[in-house]
């Protein structure tokens, strides 16, 4: 045969995939965040880093004032780009609950309490739990607790810190009546 008749006859049919794609509704509901929160600094932290950016202007002035104010802005600049990109994120999808690089299924966790005000305070102060994994900040002055359900997990419970603890709480309970119970 002849590459032309080759050509003319029709390629065989892929294969279906059974493995879900990238653009299937279940994942893209589980890709789709239901409540995310980056704990950045309150405005006291931010004015600290603008004023050490500052500080490094004004000890270089007697250097150059243009080497001062360039280099005061990029140090202001590098220092919040810093405080953001090191601001840990809680976020909770379909199946997973992850606070900064730490993850865990939310049907092992059990049902969040939500902590303000002298809940909170507690929590961080004499009710605290060295076994529980803590993503906490110390300008935030709520968050929750949720148990881990695991008893092979020595960790006792997750808590965060978040500035929306009701909605934190509302997307977990959302997402551990949705999950799929193994």
């Amino acid at each position: 045969m002849s590459a032309a008749a080759d050509s003319d006859s029709p390629a065989p049919a892929p294969e279906p995939s059974s493995a879900p794609c990238a653009t299937s509704p279940d994942s893209a509901v589980s890709a789709r965040p239901l409540f995310e929160e980056r704990l950045l600094p309150g405005v006291g932290g931010w004015i600290v880093v603008v004023v050490v950016g500052l500080t490094i202007a004004v000890a270089l002035i007697p250097l150059s004032l243009v080497l001062a104010i360039v280099v005061g802005a990029v140090a202001a600049l590098l220092g919040c780009t810093l405080a953001y990109v090191s601001s840990p994120v809680l976020r909770i999808t379909g199946t997973h609950f992850s606070m900064g690089r730490a993850r865990i299924e939310v049907e092992l966790l059990g049902d969040p309490t939500v902590l303000e005000g002298e809940d909170w305070a507690t929590t961080m102060s004499t009710g605290f739990e060295p076994l529980a994994h803590h993503c906490t900040r110390g300008w935030i002055h709520s968050g929750i607790r949720a148990e881990v359900l695991d008893e092979q997990d020595p960790t006792t419970a997750w808590v965060a810190s978040s500035r929306r603890p009701q909605d934190l709480a509302l997307a977990l309970r959302t997402a551990q009546q949705s999950a799929p119970h193994t």
